[in-house]
């Protein structure tokens, strides 16, 4: 059997921090790329693990963080303003590539900012009368009756900004794996932070 090519980050992590980088700049800005959604790892308010697929919206090489939106009436909100303790999970099966990452949660409440940056289709997700999850009797999205089918004009999506947060994660350690045939590898990159400046301590580990 012919083994593929090794990529030059195979065994240089350096290399690695660059495409770890790559793909979640990648992520943010591309819908079909395989890191533009995530699952979401966190501690509901009773103590118990919940997951959650969400979209990655914004990604900070410099400060290291990562940016995603949530309905500020949800659980997932809830859960985190009790425990700030964060993952996300990456997967790309066409790359065999794998990046977990963990950090604290900083909940931003009618975030402008990024509220100007959404569609009209997508601020309609935050104008449903009753909060994410809560029990129905029949089928339904959640929307009022006049967007079931039509985005909100400007003026009227402007009463959703009260019901829209942004997660916005600050990383404390990257953990990178990669499958080959040839022998896997797995990374670990500490975040550490003094004053302005962040850096990464780079380590290997047995995968």
């Amino acid at each position: 059997m012919k083994m593929k090519t090794l990529p030059k980050f195979y065994n240089d992590l350096d290399e690695i921090e660059k495409e770890i980088y790559n793909l979640l700049i990648q992520g943010v800005k591309k819908r079909k790329s395989k890191f533009h959604n995530a699952v979401l790892g966190s501690v509901s308010f009773d103590n118990k693990p919940e997951i959650r697929t969400v979209v990655l919206r914004d990604f900070s090489q410099k400060n290291l963080s990562i940016k995603i939106h949530s309905d500020s009436r949800s659980n997932k909100i809830k859960d985190l303003l009790k425990n700030k303790n964060i993952s996300l999970l990456f997967y790309d099966e066409k790359k065999k590539i794998q990046i977990r990452v963990r950090g604290f949660a900083n909940i931003l409440k009618s975030y402008e900012p990024s509220w100007l940056k959404l569609s009209d289709w997508s601020k309609r997700c935050y104008l449903t009368p009753k909060p994410p999850g809560e029990e129905s009797n029949s089928p339904t999205s959640g929307f009022p009756e006049k967007f079931s089918d039509n985005a909100p004009k400007n003026e009227e999506s402007k009463n959703a900004l009260k019901n829209f947060s942004v997660i916005e994660i600050e990383l404390n350690q990257i953990e990178w794996l990669y499958l080959a045939s040839q022998g896997h590898r797995r990374a670990i990159f500490s975040v550490i932070r003094h004053g302005d400046n962040t850096y990464l301590e780079k380590k290997w580990l047995v995968p």
